[in-house]
Formats: structure tokens, sequence, C-alpha cells
């Protein structure tokens, strides 16, 4: 992207050339010149009426991140050496050790926070194999002389902390239930009882569409047990029989039915032979899943502490567990190097925020925000000093902007903080809020919260899939990542004033009305523990 080449430099050409004298930045004259510099007392920090401080730290930033650092060998390490890193595993437990080091490589204090996780979960080897008509499916084969018929096998693999099928697996007939609506079941009427139920998808290519593969299900799931469904086979949303790993159990919970995700060309001939033959094809689906029980996690905390206001804090976080199909490298590696190396930038500065910034990798996201649940519920004392939430989890397409959770009331202080970067086109923000990544219990409690919008790229094709790897992710987009949540994660925690308040409970009800967040809360089974007050702020 040559343009944005250009901007950079120019940027940062602009800022060693130009602003004036960084006063604000040094340290008392009496002060121990070892110690790290630090905002004057006085000084307005980052704001869009006042001398900015951002841009000062801008400038130090750039040349810090975009020059040699050690976060494309910390991402390798992490991806190609550890791999993918299922929460409860112990790949998990080396990406843990793996953030304290890199951390502590940074000179940033870091220790790590316990919590349990409920249940733990393994995929068994997984197997579809169909049987009738035999005729249309199977293959000759010669053993010992004799020539035999084989039953193909189709691609298929489990769906995360879905239940195992019954020893020795589940023989049914498939039913194509097309979309799944309630339509679709009432038109396969009876026939739904005890068979394994095939349910179409479309090819997700946009953010609405991979939102969409999380909100539709839990009706579905329910129509099916309601009809007595044996288990459900999901389309592949992706093509070229690529597989990947999704799950519609979003609290950690072992899920009420055996699903599997059948590679999407395998899934379409079986619908083309469903239609050819009504009521003939039958198929063995077998998955042997693994289920343990409660085992102890942990998420990984930096922290640079403030000079003025120590207690109350920013923080800049991004989820350190992935899927292991591939090495998540998008999702979410390339994401908890950038919290690291943001870390180190900062320190390298030799500057300290007024408030103090944490840097936080949880662990527990990909089976519904666990980790990051569990952090708020062990720090509910102190959340009315938690001043925002930055969260990084989509990948490595450029950055336009932060979801701002449905706060327009913190909107001009985000700007003021990325004027540095205007240039850049950072600061078109939105006001959606919405599931999905760690920034949501922090939103529920009523803390401003700021998540990381950015173009697809080559996000979704690779979500979740065996094709999430490292050579996906580029570098130098990456290092312009880091620099935006850098200056973020600054700009906020050096404000003379908060962000933003913490929002009422009433507040925050209105917020998720307006919002639409209710209905995402009602379809993703949310809504009850929300309104109890077991998960967000208590009415």
């Amino acid at each position: 992207m040559p343009r944005r080449l250009i901007f950079l430099r120019l940027l940062f050409f602009c800022f060693v050339m130009f602003l004036p004298p960084a006063q604000g930045q040094l340290p008392p004259a009496k002060k121990d010149p070892l110690s790290p510099a630090q905002s004057a007392p006085g000084q307005a920090g980052c704001s869009t009426t006042e001398a900015s401080s951002c841009a000062e730290v801008a400038a130090k930033l750039l040349p810090i991140v975009m020059g040699p650092s050690p976060m494309e060998e910390n991402l390798r390490r992490l991806t190609d050496e550890i791999g993918g890193r299922v929460t409860g595993t112990p790949e998990m437990a080396r990406a843990i050790e793996w953030g304290v080091a890199a951390f502590r490589a940074a000179g940033v204090d870091v220790h790590t926070e316990k919590y349990t996780l409920p249940i733990t979960w393994n995929e068994g080897q997984t197997s579809l194999t169909i049987l009738e008509p035999i005729s249309v499916f199977a293959r000759s084969a010669e053993s010992n002389g004799k020539i035999l018929l084989v039953a193909p096998k189709f691609r298929a693999v489990s769906e995360a902390w879905g239940p195992a099928t019954p020893q020795g697996g589940i023989t049914a007939e498939v039913v194509d239930l097309g979309a799944g609506s309630e339509g679709d079941f009432g038109r396969a009427g009876a026939s739904v009882r005890g068979a394994i139920l095939l349910v179409h998808s479309d090819i997700g290519s946009t953010w609405a569409d991979l939102f969409n593969e999380y909100l539709r299900p839990p009706d579905i799931i329910s129509r099916a047990l309601k009809g007595g469904a044996s288990a459900i086979l999901w389309m592949g949303a992706r093509e070229r029989l690529l597989l990947y790993r999704h799950t519609n159990s979003l609290a950690g919970e072992i899920d009420r039915i055996p699903q599997a995700v059948l590679a999407r060309e395998d899934a379409m001939r079986l619908a083309r032979t469903i239609a050819a033959y009504p009521g003939k094809v039958r198929a063995h689906l077998d998955m042997p899943n693994k289920i343990g029980g409660p085992i102890e996690q942990q998420n990984v905390v930096g922290e640079i502490r403030g000079y003025e206001k120590p207690d109350e804090t920013v923080i800049l976080g991004a989820h350190l567990d992935s899927w292991e199909l591939g090495t998540g490298a998008l999702d979410n590696g390339c994401n908890s190097a950038l919290v690291i190396e943001a870390a180190r930038a900062i320190k390298a500065t030799g500057l300290l925020p007024r408030r103090t910034i944490r840097f936080v990798l949880f662990s527990g996201e990909e089976q519904g925000t666990i980790g990051s649940y569990e952090y708020v519920k062990a720090h509910r004392a102190e959340i009315d000093k938690i001043r925002a939430m930055i969260n990084f989890d989509n990948g490595i397409g450029r950055v336009t902007g932060y979801s701002l959770g449905g706060r327009r009331d913190i909107e001009a202080g985000v700007r003021g903080v990325l004027k540095p970067l205007e240039s850049w086109g950072v600061n078109n923000h939105t006001y959606d809020a919405s599931f999905g990544s760690d920034n949501f219990d922090f939103l529920l409690e009523g803390v401003p919260t700021l998540d990381a919008t950015q173009e697809e790229a080559n996000y979704l094709p690779n979500y979740h899939a065996a094709s999430d790897t490292l050579d996906k992710v580029d570098m130098r987009e990456l290092k312009l990542h880091t620099v935006i949540a850098a200056l973020t994660a600054w700009g906020i925690a050096d404000r003379a004033e908060p962000l933003g308040k913490r929002l009422s409970r009433a507040e925050l009800d209105v917020l998720v009305k307006e919002t639409g967040l209710d209905q995402q809360l009602k379809a993703l089974g949310y809504w009850d523990a929300w309104q109890s007050g077991a998960r967000g702020r208590k009415p």
C-alpha cells in the first residue's frame, strides 16, 4: 500500500521536524535522570481543544514500532512452534509462558491471574461415512484378491464443545433441512425424529455473515431437539473443502446435540444426492470427543503504572487462545503480539502516563469470552476506576476506527487521541454494540469500550480454519496497528479527565435496547443472566 507508506514517512518527518519542544514530557528538574519521564501535572493530555501530548508520543512510538523489533519473532514462536491453543490444553499453558516471557523481555511488569475453566474438550477422530445408496457413493477396492465396495468418508470436523456421539456412533437417515427455518422443519415433519440433519449456509464474506453464523444456530438447535433429531451437519461456509472450527456453545458448556461442520463441497454433493434419492440416504457419524472436568487457567497481565492516578486503569487487550486446526495467527496471535509490542514501545519511550495501562492477554475467549468475564468478576471492586477497555480481535485488515459500544459521549475524546494519525483514516468510528469478543463484559458493566473496526482483508476466508497460519499476516500492517493501539492506550490513560463515565444500570438498559444488543442477548441465551444481574452491571 504505497500511499500509506508515503503518509507514514511524511507524518514521522513532520513530528520530528516541526513539533514544538515536548516540554510537558520532560521530567522535573530535580528528578532522578534515570527515572522515566512523565506528563507534567498541569498538562491537558490528549484532547481536541488543547495542546496535545499525543502528537509527541506518536513521534516517539513510530520509530520504535516501525523499526527493528521482536514482534515478528514473538509471533513466529507463538504460531509455528506452539501452534493452535485451545483453552485447557498443554498448548495453551505454553502460550501463557510465552506471554509472560515476552512481557518480561520488553521490560514490562507482568503477572498471571487464575480462574477455573469448568469443562475441557478435545476432538476425537470425527468420521462421516455415507452408507446408502451404496451404488452412488461406493468405490471398488481390491483386498486379498477380492473386489470390495468401500463407502466413502466425507470431510467433517466436530463442533467445538460439542458432545460425543454415543459409543459406536450414530447411523441414521440424512434429512436436508435447507436453511433450518421453522417452515423447513414443518415441511420435514416426522422425518426429523432420529435423523441426522443437514443445514445449509451461505458463503461467509462479510462481518454480518460471520455474526449470522452465531446468531442462526440457537433456534435451529432448539427445533432439532424438539423434533428428536440425533445430530446436525452444518454446511461449511468456506469454499475449497476448507475445514474450520465453530462453536455454538457460548458459555463454556457442552452443547445439547452432536454437531459437525461438513466441507462445503461435500455438503452440497450430499444435498444433491438427498434430492435425487429422497428418504434413502443414510450415514454413519462418529465423533468420540473427549470431555474433561474443571481445570485452572490463566490470563496474562502486563502493567505500566501511572504516575498521578495509578489506581485508575486503561486496558489494552486481545485474546491469546485459538482453535487448533490452524495455528491461530490471524485469530488472534497477531493481536496478542500487538499488545505485547505496544507495551514494549510505550515502555521504550521512557514516558509515564497519568493512569495505569494494563496489557491483558485473555484465555477462554473462543469458549464464550470466559477469561475476560472472569477478569471482570475478579476486578469488580475496581470497575468504577477502569477508564476504558480497548480490544483488538479482527486479524490484519486495515484499522478504520473503533466500535464505541453505543457510546457517542466518548467519540470526541477518541478523536482527539487519534488526531496525530488522522491521515491514516483511523477516526471513522461506529456506535454499534455487540457480543463476540473480550470487550463484551466490560461493555455490560458500563465501562467505555473501544473494539477495533477493521476491513475484512483475509480474515473471513481463514476464520478458525486450517489455513489460519503465519503466512497470512502482513507484518507491516500489524506494526501500523500497533502504533494505533499504543497511541490509543497512552492517550486515554494520559488525559486530564476520564474519557467517559461508567454507565448506570438504567443507562445501560437504554443502550442495550437502542443498539439492538438486547436481541443478540436473547438469541444467544444471555438475556436471563443480564436481566438478573448475573452478567453485567446489577440492576
